[in-house]
């Protein structure tokens, strides 16, 4: 373990430096967000060094990081690399891919939310990985969040899907690397795993201390700003809201046509949540939700990192817009089954839903449904904390 001050080195740079791995028939699971500290993309660093590059991966997104959300990646090819998507067709690398290979390297900026798939593509790599008995390689970067930030509640196993799973918690705490060892730990003990640590990296660093370039890690997480707001508002994809894509500010702005902004600013100011303060939006997207159509709602401004909470500002804007709009606010239906809710997934229980649809009947407060929600946080921050490295 190496802390102190000085630049931080991501696990890239020091992966890099070893000679040892230049030998192997190497895959390499990554995007365009996996880059150097002079912002080279992490597989042309590798090429230039000599590895034996075999085949490349890529995740929802693409390897280039084009592609919106939820659409199908095909296989392709990169620098005269062969790429196979796990996003599309497959979830995870196949046995005849792997079994032409030493070992297999992950190296992509993570943002500290569950419901982001690409923490599933590194899990399900890691399944097939220890199945097979070949050596997987996790090049470590800095969590956007801060690390002390562990909220919201550990996903139930009947919800687990691609935006959840393994126990976590929404906000969970780790970097990608001390991620693969929580897996590695809980889940996958035959693994033969490597986690390339970063070097000059502390705990609770904002990731505008490390130095290190922001490459956004998919379209609508422009910012480490946005990844923060993200870590709550993200539940706002399972209702009829707008979540801001389509706008500058995705997951900072929420609303629809059928909002009053001003209203919803002014009740949302009077709760005086942490760090974060409330500005009036009108905004039209260009894209999903309200495509084309004027829509009105609030921006959210984070004003203090360290004590801003996603999950209770997600919560309560979620209970705010239930109770001033019941005739309009609607919980979308699952992509695969029009019988289940996508917030159930994104919540990691149904038991959030069923509060806020009782709140006309049982007055309870967005704080009660807040604690509520926070139910088993503390069993995983009990065994998360085996794993923190930094």
């Amino acid at each position: 373990m190496k802390k102190g001050k000085g630049k931080v080195k991501p696990g890239i740079e020091l992966f890099l430096e070893k000679r040892e791995y230049k030998s192997l028939k190497l895959g390499f699971i990554t995007n365009h967000s996996a880059i150097t500290s002079n912002g080279k993309m992490s597989v042309k660093n590798l090429i230039e060094a000599d590895f034996n590059l075999k085949s490349l991966f890529g995740p929802e997104h693409g390897i280039l990081g084009q592609a919106q959300d939820a659409i199908e990646i095909e296989d392709s090819e990169y620098l005269g690399i062969p790429v196979y998507s796990l996003y599309g067709k497959r979830k995870s690398p196949e046995p005849g891919i792997l079994n032409k290979l030493d070992a297999l390297a992950f190296d992509i900026q993570d943002v500290g939310s569950r419901y982001y798939t690409y923490l599933y593509t590194l899990a399900n790599s890691m399944k097939v990985c220890e199945e097979l008995g070949i050596r997987l390689i996790v090049l470590d970067r800095p969590n956007p969040m801060p690390q002390s930030l562990i909220e919201g509640h550990p996903i139930e196993k009947a919800f687990d899907s691609f935006v959840g799973a393994y126990q976590l918690p929404n906000i969970y705490g780790l970097t990608i690397g001390e991620f693969a060892s929580y897996l590695k730990g809980e889940f996958y003990p035959d693994l033969d795993i490597d986690v390339i640590y970063m070097e000059n990296y502390v705990s609770d660093m904002s990731f505008e201390d490390t130095n290190l370039p922001w490459v956004s890690p998919s379209p609508n997480i422009p910012t480490p700003t946005t990844a923060l707001v993200y870590g709550g508002l993200c539940l706002f994809e399972g209702t009829n809201l707008s979540e801001g894509r389509g706008t500058t500010r995705p997951f900072e702005t929420i609303g629809a046509p059928w909002i009053d902004g001003e209203n919803l600013r002014d009740i949302m100011a009077s709760y005086e949540l942490p760090g974060v303060v409330f500005s009036v939006s009108f905004f039209i997207p260009a894209f999903s939700k309200y495509k084309a159509q004027s829509c009105s709602g609030v921006t959210i401004h984070i004003t203090d990192k360290k004590s801003f909470k996603p999950v209770k500002t997600g919560i309560y804007l979620l209970y705010t817009i239930a109770r001033e709009y019941p005739s309009h606010f609607q919980w979308r239906k699952r992509w695969d089954n029009d019988e289940l809710y996508f917030i159930d997934n994104l919540a990691g229980t149904d038991k959030l839903r069923k509060e806020i649809d009782s709140i006309s009947e049982s007055q309870v407060s967005p704080e009660v449904i807040y604690s509520n929600y926070q139910e088993g946080l503390e069993d995983y921050k009990r065994v998360s904390e085996k794993y923190q490295w930094y």
